[in-house]
């Protein structure tokens, strides 16, 4: 099966329903997890996904789905939230969560390190920058960031 053909197609169904509701789509993945097809989509908004967010997009997707049958097998739907520690992906997530404690994986070392952790300072022209526990600032550029989370703990 063709997922990304898939995901596309359910973005196109999906961009609807959240816009209508205040909600922005992370990310739409179509695995098989375990011999089980999962379709996972990722919603966020201003002030967090509540429960009764995830029900909402969740219904009127499924409507959508079973009316277009984009998916010629058996799967389960799922709607999440990203959670405290989401992914950081674009420019867009890094201007967003300015003031953030962040951690980082790099590709290549930057100042000597490949794992960086601090709060984020910005994003700009290609560079993220982020502020680290020992008052150093690094400028990290974007390319070759591998991995990048907001950072929460208790």
């Amino acid at each position: 099966m063709d997922t990304s053909r898939v995901t596309s197609a359910v973005r196109d169904i999906l961009e609807p329903i959240v816009v209508q509701h205040g909600i922005e789509i992370v990310d739409v993945k179509m695995s098989n997890e375990e011999g089980r097809w999962i379709l996972r989509v990722t919603i966020d908004c201003e002030g967090g996904v509540t429960v009764q967010h995830c029900t909402t997009v969740s219904r009127e997707l499924s409507v959508h789905l079973d009316v277009e049958d984009l998916i010629p097998l058996k799967y389960n739907l799922e709607v999440t939230s990203p959670g405290l520690t989401r992914r950081l992906r674009d420019e867009k997530d890094f201007a967003r969560f300015v003031g953030r404690a962040v951690k980082i994986k790099t590709n290549r070392k930057v100042s000597g390190r490949r794992n960086i952790r601090g709060t984020l300072q910005g994003y700009d022209e290609g560079l993220v920058r982020v502020n680290l526990a020992d008052g150093i600032t690094l400028d990290v550029p974007i390319e070759d960031i591998s991995s990048a989370r907001l950072d929460f703990s208790f």
